[in-house]
């Protein structure tokens, strides 16, 4: 599947994220009703505690992290994950803390985020992060 062809998760343009808002459209997109509750596909207070820990980054980071990290299955190209510890959110870190903090955001997803995830794709993200943090 084509670049071109894969659905954009989020288009800023000039407005702020609002992950909730975020995930309740996906989980819209996967409903066949469009009227179901999005807490039926992801547990809100999860999420929340989710994004409380990308809190410290810049609203870019948290964007690249979570729409094209974690969705769109980028962490798992060692280019992606090198740009992104080049940031401005990244420069007082050692490299080592750096994918550390990508590890363990990758690892602490939410189940109802990961059911949204190719299985492979995100197992691949989280064994590349753990290599450069050494956690494996």
């Amino acid at each position: 599947m084509s670049i071109n062809n894969r659905i954009r998760h989020c288009h800023l343009q000039g407005q702020t994220l609002d992950p909730y808002q975020l995930l309740k459209a996906k989980s819209e997109r996967l409903s066949w009703n469009q009227i179901s509750d999005v807490e039926t596909y992801v547990d809100k207070q999860a999420v929340i505690d989710w994004f409380s820990t990308l809190r410290h980054y810049s609203e870019a980071t948290v964007k690249a992290i979570v729409v094209e990290g974690i969705l769109d299955s980028q962490f798992h190209k060692i280019t992606f994950i090198l740009n992104l510890v080049q940031t401005t959110d990244f420069q007082t870190m050692s490299s080592k803390v750096a994918y550390q903090a990508l590890y363990e955001c990758v690892c602490q997803t939410p189940s109802g985020i990961q059911d949204w995830i190719d299985d492979v794709d995100y197992q691949m993200s989280k064994d590349i992060l753990a290599l450069l943090s050494r956690n494996r």
